[in-house]
C-alpha cells in the first residue's frame, strides 16, 4: 500500500516537472487491478496525486468512489469516465471559488429567521406569564375558587 503512494507520487515529479509559468493544477489518476478485469475475486486500487494542496480532500473522496465503483462490478470504462468526471467537477469548483474553500456554513438570512423566531417564543412565554398571574391574582382577590378542571391557559381566555 505505502509502495503504491511512493509509486504514484514519484511518478507523478517524473511526469508533473514543477514548473512556476504553470497555473493549472495537475492530477495523475493511478488504478491498480490485481487480478482479471472481469473476475469478481479483483482488488482494485485507485490512488489519484495532485500537487495542488487545496484539492487534496475533494480527490481523496473521488479516489474512494471509484474504488467502491470497481468493487461493486461496474466496467473499468465506466468507472474511469465516471472519476475523470468528477475530477472535472472538482477543477471547475477549485476554479469557480478562486482557490478558496466552500463555505458550508449556515447562511445569514437563517441564523437572522431563527433569531426572529426565539425573540417571539419569549415574548409569547412572557405575555402568557403574565396573562395568567395576573388573571390568577384577580381571582384570588375576588374570593373565587379555581375549579380543578380548568388550566392556567383556560383562564387566560
Amino acid at each position: 500500500m505505502v509502495a503504491r503512494k511512493v509509486y504514484a507520487w514519484k511518478l507523478y515529479e517524473r511526469w508533473f516537472a514543477l514548473d512556476d509559468s504553470c497555473t493549472q493544477p495537475n492530477v495523475l489518476a493511478l488504478m491498480v487491478l490485481d487480478g482479471l478485469v472481469n473476475d469478481a475475486r479483483k482488488i482494485p486500487y485507485v490512488r489519484i496525486h495532485t500537487g495542488e494542496p487545496r484539492l487534496r480532500f475533494a480527490l481523496g473522496n473521488i479516489a474512494s468512489e471509484a474504488n467502491n465503483a470497481l468493487v461493486q462490478g461496474w466496467p473499468l470504462q465506466k468507472a474511469i469516465e465516471d472519476m475523470v468526471d468528477d475530477i472535472g467537477h472538482a477543477l471547475r469548483e477549485l476554479h469557480e471559488l478562486k482557490g478558496e474553500p466552500r463555505d458550508h456554513s449556515v447562511p445569514r438570512w437563517a441564523r437572522h429567521a431563527f433569531l426572529i423566531c426565539f425573540a417571539l417564543v419569549i415574548l409569547a412565554l412572557m405575555v402568557e406569564w403574565y396573562i395568567v398571574r395576573r388573571k390568577l391574582g384577580v381571582q384570588k382577590s375576588g374570593q373565587i375558587k379555581i375549579s380543578a378542571g380548568k388550566s392556567k391557559t383556560h383562564l387566560m381566555f
